[in-house]
């Protein structure tokens, strides 16, 4: 997926959770759902999620349960063990 798409986020009564800008999911069960999106490390947390939708050549995902909480986490940079060795040597 081109990171240059946009990243949105439309969240219904709690209950409906659409998003675009996905580029994969890392991680889902009934309660978490843990995605990598343009912007960084997306985590999602509620009761009963589940995936309705997901296309990853288009960036779109949907998911429906009792949503409690979205938690963003750092963007990831394209080459983070080129930065790790980078801060070593320097």
């Amino acid at each position: 997926m081109d990171e240059k798409r946009g990243h949105s986020i439309a969240l219904v009564n709690r209950q409906s959770l659409s998003l675009e800008g996905v580029q994969h999911v890392d991680n889902f069960d009934d309660d978490t759902i843990v995605l990598s999106t343009t912007m960084g490390t997306l985590t999602v947390r509620g009761h009963n999620l589940r995936i309705q939708t997901l296309d990853l050549d288009q960036g779109h995902f949907v998911a429906v349960g009792e949503f409690d909480a979205l938690q963003y986490g750092k963007k990831r940079q394209r080459n983070q063990a080129g930065n790790t060795w980078n801060k070593i040597w320097r």
